[in-house]
């Protein structure tokens, strides 16, 4: 397969008129099929919703991804594709992935999609959604409406990786760790609801990667010792962090910690977390304070200390009535 025949030239081809929608779909079949490059099959995918050409030829190319294709990133592709163009027709292929397939970017897909289920021929796809969602919420010991930040989260520790697949049990570890410094624990569950989320995002996925060397270090209380002691994993990118708008269905969070994370926004739905009373976005790269904060009615403590704050809104305090310490 040359690498010179690009979706992007397949779609230009066609926009001039030197290609049918027919001939367009086939070239770019021949790429989903045949590319080594996995970033030119998922734009190949996503240039065949572009053209509005379907055929069965184009169904059973994208079926098989789903079913058989060992790059999650592209069956995640073609999921997408299936349930907005061919939803009763891959009934069967998009069933059997919610029950075998354990990549969270695959998964992701099927839940963006719920209310696309509402059909009466294809509700049992969201009784699957629900089922498997129960499931794993039960592993992680929630509630199933928080699960979602869960599953975003195992998004991101499965990006870049090929083969990454879910793993509920692994935030038993979680539990178990505390910062060195302030004692602070990374992960309270209590009655089913996260109560305390003390999120680094490196070293959460160290200890994703790494559980046997976890597993033989389980007995020391404070793990980011030895994290401190590997400059392999000092976070020195300058790639920033999103967190999941999902993090407003932990209702009963009451701390939130997200320093050293390199985030330059916090999600609009943190507004959500009525019960909040800790915030530590410290050691970040806010520009501003958000808008979102001010909803934070129980917020006591605010820690926004270096980041890149120039100014504090008059208003936010007229809102934050039971606030305490405000360090900046």
């Amino acid at each position: 397969m040359k690498e010179s025949l690009t979706p992007e030239k397949i779609q230009e081809d066609l926009t001039i008129g030197d290609l049918s929608k027919e001939n367009a779909a086939e070239l770019l079949i021949s790429l989903i099929e045949r590319s080594d490059n996995t970033k030119i099959r998922v734009a190949s995918i996503k240039a065949l919703e572009k053209i509005e050409f379907q055929s069965e030829k184009i169904f059973k190319t994208i079926e098989n991804c789903l079913i058989s294709d060992e790059n999650a990133d592209i069956r995640a592709s073609v999921a997408k594709h299936i349930i907005d163009y061919f939803p009763e027709e891959g009934f069967p292929a998009l069933r059997w992935a919610i029950l075998h397939d354990s990549s969270p970017l695959v998964l992701k897909v099927f839940f963006d999609s719920m209310e696309k289920f509402e059909n009466l021929q294809l509700k049992p796809i969201k009784k699957d959604l629900s089922n498997w969602n129960e499931q794993y919420a039960s592993k992680i010991g929630i509630v199933p409406e928080e699960s979602r930040f869960f599953l975003d989260l195992e998004v991101l520790f499965a990006k870049g990786k090929r083969n990454y697949e879910i793993d509920p049990q692994g935030y038993k570890y979680f539990k178990n760790l505390s910062d060195i410094k302030n004692g602070e624990p990374w992960l309270v569950i209590k009655n089913k609801h996260v109560e305390i989320l003390n999120f680094n995002y490196f070293n959460w996925k160290w200890v994703k990667e790494n559980s046997d060397i976890v597993n033989s270090l389980h007995k020391l209380k404070h793990l980011d010792i030895y994290f401190n002691s590997i400059n392999e994993y000092n976070f020195k990118s300058k790639q920033t962090l999103k967190i999941p708008e999902t993090i407003g269905k932990l209702k009963y969070l009451k701390k939130l910690i997200l320093k050293r994370n390199n985030i330059q926004y916090l999600p609009e739905s943190i507004r959500e977390l009525a019960f909040l009373k800790e915030l530590d976005i410290s050691h970040n790269k806010l520009q501003e304070i958000p808008q979102s904060i001010k909803y934070l009615k129980k917020l006591q403590k605010i820690n926004l200390k270096h980041n890149k704050v120039k100014e504090i809104p008059d208003s936010l305090m007229l809102f934050l009535k039971s606030l305490k310490s405000f360090k900046i």
